[in-house]
């Protein structure tokens, strides 16, 4: 089974999503969102969240060029870590696998008591079967792959047949062909937000099969090559897809950030749902 955990900076959009859907869901939260967060997520809204990943932010930290240290990590991993389902571990040295390696057995140490175990991240584009080996060999059973590396379908069939029951998660990869293909066993994306925050929201036609991300038009230019809602061709598919499934109009996407992250969070729950049905 794959499994699509959100990317999220507030925790106010879980009960948002939660009140209008009656789904739970999935998120995964960076060390630079956590402040002012986790009470909300350990304790208000618990009961609406399916699975919760606590991120260590290294690839927040590297683009921002700002220092995250492995006490500063493990301090907030020993003091929030009851609270989460997994924990990533600090990978704040991209080119540096056994610095990465020693971070891991550095927070293992006093580990929380029935917090799985951490998930380490790769990042070894020579020989990430290699790297993935490593932690194999000491027991874990659930790795990530860090966001700017892919595995191309020689590697996934490798890692496939040396370790089948191997969990991954691709970081900040929802590739649809490499969801399909090799369905891991987790991935995350932001761009449920990333997308509403430019005024589109994601429609999937089932007919089609087929994902389409259509501009609502607030900042409308004839120059661009945008799909806008007011050209689009399943127009009236849409518009009866936003009211059954949300009591959606038109004009309340226009009103809301919260409504398109809404509509853009329920595609994502649905792909994790084709993807887990395909053959």
């Amino acid at each position: 089974m794959t499994k699509i955990f959100s990317v999220i900076d507030q925790a106010d959009i879980v009960p948002y999503y939660y009140n209008i859907t009656a789904q739970k869901m999935r998120v995964l939260i960076s060390y630079f969102y956590i402040k002012g967060q986790m009470y909300k997520l350990a304790v208000e809204y618990k009961d609406m969240i399916e699975e919760f990943i606590f991120d260590c932010g290294a690839f927040s930290a590297r683009k921002g060029n700002i220092l995250l240290t492995e006490s500063e990590h493990k301090k907030y991993v020993q003091m929030f870590g009851q609270h989460v389902d997994y924990v990533f571990a600090l990978d704040n040295d991209f080119e540096n696998p056994d610095h990465n390696f020693n971070n891991v057995v550095f927070l293992e140490k006093d580990w929380p008591e029935g917090l799985n175990r951490p998930i380490p991240v790769i990042h070894d584009s020579e020989n990430p079967l290699g790297e993935i080996e490593i932690y194999v060999d000491q027991g874990y059973d659930y790795i990530a792959v860090g966001s700017n590396k892919k595995l191309d379908d020689a590697t996934w069939a490798k890692i496939k047949d040396k370790h089948p029951t191997l969990k991954l998660h691709m970081f900040g990869n929802l590739n649809r062909k490499m969801l399909f293909n090799h369905k891991p066993y987790s991935a995350d994306s932001a761009s449920w937000a990333h997308n509403a925050g430019f005024g589109s929201i994601f429609y999937y036609h089932p007919d089609e099969d087929k994902e389409y991300n259509v501009y609502l038009g607030e900042m409308e230019s004839t120059e661009d090559k945008k799909l806008y809602f007011s050209d689009f061709k399943y127009k009236k598919e849409l518009a009866e897809h936003l009211h059954n499934e949300f009591n959606f109009e038109y004009e309340d996407l226009l009103k809301s950030s919260y409504n398109k992250w809404v509509v853009n969070l329920h595609y994502f729950r649905q792909l994790e749902d084709l993807v887990n049905a395909s053959k």
